[in-house]
């Protein structure tokens, strides 16, 4: 089965970090759907003193991307007074709004800002792949999506599709099936990972149906 007959495609999901008391760690897609009514819920604790930041979080949980959303992250890293644990997860969450809004680089500037705080953020590895496969950089994608696995990632499952994702843009179909494979065996009956299975299953039996076309003169 080769590259060129899977249709083109890009499911970036990210761990969004949210500004709970805890510190706790939001996870939820990088663009396009909305959060859980879980990830609503931790979100929707706030930080006294840092009303930007939360509405920041909240903006996050809430999978809002508008231009507003991400005013209130900007004001909440150029204005407010944060500790070290609210500004990596303000980073985590601005990089996760530019991942919805497909701004790349900028996403990519944000999860790099977090990795100089914590080297072993392992979210903020995930993160970085996510921003690296939208830029087709999928080489460097992998290395940081392997990483956040060897750190341990909150939910690896999400770390295979993505690096799955990584490896069919390299080219590397089996590592990629290997990979979508495994995500739904640690998340059975995921969404995603059955939609990316079932297309490898589609691809084969359509390259074999022209096979038999061909040898039969068809």
């Amino acid at each position: 089965m080769s590259r060129a007959r899977l249709p083109r495609r890009i499911a970036i999901f990210a761990a969004l970090a949210g500004l709970a008391v805890s510190g706790a760690a939001l996870s939820g897609q990088a663009w396009g759907q909305t959060s859980s009514g879980r990830e609503r819920a931790v979100g929707a604790r706030t930080t006294i003193g840092v009303p930007a930041a939360n509405a920041c979080s909240q903006y996050v949980a809430e999978a809002n991307s508008s231009d507003e959303a991400l005013a209130a992250c900007n004001r909440a890293l150029s204005t407010e007074r944060l500790n070290r644990q609210l500004l990596i997860a303000t980073h985590i969450n601005r990089g996760a709004l530019h991942l919805r809004r497909r701004e790349g680089e900028a996403a990519l500037a944000d999860f790099d800002a977090v990795l100089a705080f914590d080297r072993r953020h392992a979210e903020a590895h995930l993160n970085r792949g996510a921003a690296l496969v939208m830029l087709n950089r999928a080489g460097e994608a992998v290395t940081a999506i392997t990483e956040a696995l060897g750190l341990g990632v909150r939910e690896p499952h999400k770390a295979y599709l993505n690096r799955g994702a990584a490896r069919e843009q390299l080219g590397d179909v089996r590592g990629a099936y290997e990979d979508y494979n495994t995500s739904l065996e640690i998340q059975p009956d995921w969404g995603p990972a059955n939609a990316e299975l079932a297309r490898f299953a589609r691809a084969r039996r359509e390259r074999l149906a022209e096979v038999l076309g061909e040898e039969t003169g068809n």
